[in-house]
């Protein structure tokens, strides 16, 4: 019983000095002037190779989160004031060397830096898709599903009243894994075009970027890059001031804190499962210092001449939550967690726009619950995603190092599901 309760002091203080009332997954909401601009909110950023032709880059980006279907009309539209920017960097110095810039006017969205401005027209909600095409880019604007996908409930009772877990992160009679995103829409923008184009190669299977993206309006609001840094890493404090720093910072400023958090929740987790020791996990038996460096700073590498699939990269069926526990808990095999939430709740496609359709029908919307968090899944509002006191640091911590390790040189295999 002092073994379950150090765990369980542990893991709340963890989270109460590091994410105070901010809840996020992924970078769902990951700080106070998130929470005031969803407009301008990123949420996730994924890059693979296209399904169709592999000589072609996909970048796609989630914003504005948790958009139940009730609300698609009001919420699914993107805002005019508000900014997006994908910043490339090829040299390796961390400071940009291309920017595409994102912006709506009227019906479209206005792409410029890719060669000739590119007025992709938006897709209403409700609609079919609209697929915009100039040269060799092709680009889409609007309402999808919410790729992201992990057992939010589950996690929330591990955290509170740590057990073994028997089916992913619930223990005995709590219940099948539920993914918390299912039913959720975002707005998504999709560009794909040549890898030759980004990196200047002499074919797509050369060069090496880091990517990251910003949104602004006027100032800079939000930067997304690895998944859950800000969420996980991050103090209350300072997570304003971290979405507006730039990469070739974070080292210096932050990789002591992630490691900090690192090891404690690798300390908070091996009293829980002991005698069951940390067996390496699928990179290997790596120290908290090597995974902080992998993980700050907070950029994507993509090294082409490698599998652009996660950790090189992300694609949207990627099961980066299972790999990345591993990863920062130092266990795989005997002594590995899983969330169970093995794919999406809808099936991606095999073409442009690949992300899934958008969530219809439904009730009535209701206002996201006030106080304390909830374990159900979502059906209408936020369904507690954006209550205070909800406590998200393993969950965080584990997403932003596995894709922080893209570009490191070290290499895993990771399974991924789709239907």
């Amino acid at each position: 019983m002092r073994k379950k309760l150090f765990v369980v002091a542990g893991l709340a203080l963890l989270a109460s000095a590091t994410f105070a009332s901010y809840a996020g997954a992924a970078d769902h909401r990951d700080s106070p002037t998130n929470i005031s601009n969803p407009t301008a909110d990123i949420n996730d950023v994924y890059a693979f190779r296209s399904p169709t032709n592999a000589n072609n880059l996909v970048v796609a980006i989630s914003a504005n989160p948790l958009i139940v279907p009730a609300d698609n009309a009001r919420r699914g539209v993107f805002d005019p004031a508000v900014q997006f920017k994908i910043n490339v960097d090829g040299n390796g110095d961390l400071s940009p060397d291309a920017v595409v810039n994102i912006r709506r006017a009227g019906d479209t969205l206005v792409f410029e830096g890719l060669g000739e401005a590119i007025a992709a027209q938006i897709t209403a909600p409700g609609q079919a898709p609209v697929i915009n095409r100039a040269g060799p880019v092709t680009a889409f604007a609007g309402l999808r599903d919410d790729p992201f996908f992990f057992d939010l409930a589950g996690f929330q009772a591990f955290v509170a009243n740590p057990q073994a877990p028997v089916a992913g992160l619930r223990a005995a009679g709590g219940g099948s894994p539920v993914d918390a995103f299912a039913g959720t829409n975002i707005l998504a923008i999709v560009v794909e075009l040549p890898v030759t184009a980004i990196t200047g190669g002499a074919n797509a299977n050369t060069g090496t970027i880091k990517t990251w993206v910003t949104s602004h309006r006027g100032s800079r609001i939000d930067r997304m890059a690895i998944p859950a840094i800000n969420t996980a890493l991050i103090p209350s404090a300072q997570k304003d001031a971290f979405n507006v720093a730039d990469p070739i910072n974070d080292a210096a400023n932050y990789r002591p804190t992630a490691i900090n958090t690192i090891n404690t929740l690798r300390g908070a987790v091996d009293k829980l499962f002991a005698p069951k020791l940390q067996d390496g996990g699928p990179l290997g038996n790596l120290t908290s210092e090597q995974v902080g460096a992998a993980l700050i700073p907070d950029v994507v590498t993509i090294d082409f001449s490698k599998p652009v699939q996660f950790p090189n990269g992300r694609r949207l069926q990627d099961d980066v939550i299972d790999a990345a526990l591993g990863v920062v808990l130092n266990r795989g095999g005997p002594a590995g967690i899983s969330d169970a939430v093995n794919a999406n709740d809808k099936a991606f496609l095999g073409t442009f726009p690949y992300l899934a359709e958008p969530h219809t029908g439904g009730g009535a919307a209701a206002p996201a619950p006030s106080g304390g968090g909830t374990i159900a899944p979502p059906r209408t509002g936020d369904a507690g995603l954006m209550d205070s006191g909800t406590s998200w640091a393993l969950s965080a911590a584990f997403l932003s190092v596995a894709i922080a390790l893209a570009g490191t040189g070290i290499a895993v295999t990771v399974r991924s599901r789709g239907r």
